[in-house]
């Protein structure tokens, strides 16, 4: 993410919330003037209320936890911040963020949408808004709304549709009718992504690539996972991406992606750095039942559920 945003010509600050002390002396190494690495003891020495539930949830739900404390810490300990954007860390940029930037400029909070197509609309479980792209200005409402955010968050967070609640992303529903001055993003190229690419007109001009004819700003690199060691599944056929598009969007945007990925994992390894660019905490179980096919290896290959990409050396 970080290099396809410097790829911009972009001036930001991304402040790294590090989850492990790996990622924290990875990132260390790697010595980015636009990258502030923060360890997670930092943040959970600020707000010692976190210790109930690190020990009473799962390590994803821990996590989603932390989404509102991350950007709240930034505002409380920075008083030259006027304003921060929380972002997922599987998003690459193929073009600047200003132009959501000027959008929101006015506004308090700026949320997006996931634009499900009818076709495959869980927003009822998942939510109108996803959690990639998250808005707060050090405002009277951009304040108490991250204030309320971290307090349910606090509260329940769990991995799982209930109630009407899902992890951290649910709460943003009722943003819009709670809150003043909050901003929806409209841009068909922001956090594009698999659950939205039936609702757009995907398209390239040249190296361009165009959602509804308007620049793509970010792709959301959503569950790619290790199928086995030469293999990634991309889960396109989750979200009921048609065939003819998933191929398309594999060679212009997957293919490229993965093998940065892996060139830089080939890179930490030769500094000494166990790492793994395809595996996650999160369990993904329920999910991966869509995933048990009777379809040879080479027909899912074909039809753009799986990519073969050699990952052993």
């Amino acid at each position: 993410m970080v290099d396809s945003l410097k790829a911009q010509d972009f001036d930001f600050k991304l402040w790294a919330l590090c989850l492990t002390d790996e990622c924290k002396n990875i990132l260390d190494s790697l010595n980015y003037p636009e990258i502030h690495a923060t360890s997670l003891n930092v943040l959970e020495g600020k707000y010692p209320e976190l210790s109930g539930p690190k020990k009473s949830r799962s390590l994803p739900e821990y996590y989603f936890t932390l989404s509102p404390f991350w950007p709240k810490l930034i505002l409380e300990n920075n008083s030259s911040i006027e304003s921060v954007t929380y972002l997922d860390a599987d998003l690459e940029f193929l073009a600047s963020p200003t132009p959501l930037i000027n959008e929101a400029k006015d506004c308090s909070v700026g949320i997006i949408e996931h634009r499900f197509h009818p076709t495959f609309d869980i927003s009822e479980h998942s939510g109108r808004f996803n959690v990639a792209w998250v808005y707060f200005k050090r405002d009277g409402e951009g304040l108490n709304c991250l204030k309320q955010w971290s307090e349910q968050c606090l509260e329940w967070c769990r991995d799982q549709p209930e109630n009407g609640k899902f992890a951290d992303q649910k709460y943003l529903d009722t943003w819009p009718e709670e809150f003043q001055n909050v901003h929806i993003h409209s841009h068909p190229g922001a956090n594009l992504a698999p659950w939205n690419l039936n609702t757009h007109e995907i398209k390239r001009r040249g190296e361009l690539l165009l959602s509804d004819d308007q620049r793509v700003v970010f792709y959301h690199f959503h569950m790619i996972k290790a199928f086995d060691a030469n293999h990634i599944s991309t889960s396109l056929e989750i979200y009921r991406v048609p065939i003819e598009v998933r191929k398309k969007i594999i060679d212009w945007l997957y293919v490229p992606h993965i093998l940065r990925l892996l060139e830089k994992e080939a890179a930490l390894a030769k500094k000494g750095f166990d790492v793994k660019v395809f595996r996650s905490a999160r369990d993904y179980s329920k999910i991966d039942q869509h995933h048990y096919s009777e379809k040879s290896l080479d027909q899912r290959i074909q039809e753009g559920e799986i990519i073969k990409i050699r990952m052993t050396n």
